[in-house]
């Protein structure tokens, strides 16, 4: 996108920060790609919809956790275990359990 279209203040396309968390969504499958898409999408229909910032500020905390998390090796590597301990079903996971995996 051209840079002319956002506002002053806002991070550049190759910022480290952004780079890393680019990497970290390359390293996802593409049904969680397409999932952060989604929450993405449904986030910002919310506010479009509601007016409400809350919308935004939750889904950019709860992204930002995210790609912190599933940027540290083991964290992705026990969610990928767990994940293949589920049959890849897509359901949630045990958060206990995946912790338990990272303690290990």
């Amino acid at each position: 996108m051209n840079e002319e279209f956002f506002p002053a203040g806002s991070v550049s396309h190759d910022d480290p920060a952004v780079e890393r968390a680019m990497a970290t969504i390359d390293g996802l499958k593409p049904a969680e790609q397409r999932e952060l898409l989604r929450s993405t999408y449904r986030a910002t229909l919310a506010f479009q919809r509601t007016k409400d910032i809350d919308h935004l500020v939750h889904f950019a905390n709860n992204l930002l956790a995210t790609i912190r998390l599933r940027g540290i090796p083991d964290y992705a590597e026990a969610v990928r275990s767990a994940s293949k301990d589920h049959g890849g079903s897509g359901g949630s996971l045990d958060i206990n359990e995946v912790l338990n995996r990272l303690m290990e």
